[in-house]
């Protein structure tokens, strides 16, 4: 598995899971523009994740008309 995974689905239930896993990519670019394509092209998902494994780190996206836009923690 590549560095930066990518989770999907139609309910975020702050669960996580494998199931929600899509795919993964060696670059965040890589996965950011899979996670736009994704969006765009499939009408029933609400959110998105990129997991950055060496890092721990999470970033969140809300689906928006077929666009991604990125939560803020305030």
């Amino acid at each position: 598995m590549n560095r930066f995974a990518i989770f999907s689905g139609t309910y975020n239930l702050m669960m996580g899971g494998a199931k929600d896993f899509i795919e993964s990519h060696p670059t965040k670019e890589a996965a950011q523009a899979r996670v736009k394509e994704i969006a765009s092209n499939e009408p029933f998902i609400y959110w998105l994740q990129i997991f950055d494994k060496a890092t721990d780190t999470l970033t969140t996206y809300r689906v928006v008309n077929g666009e991604v836009r990125e939560e803020v923690d305030e």
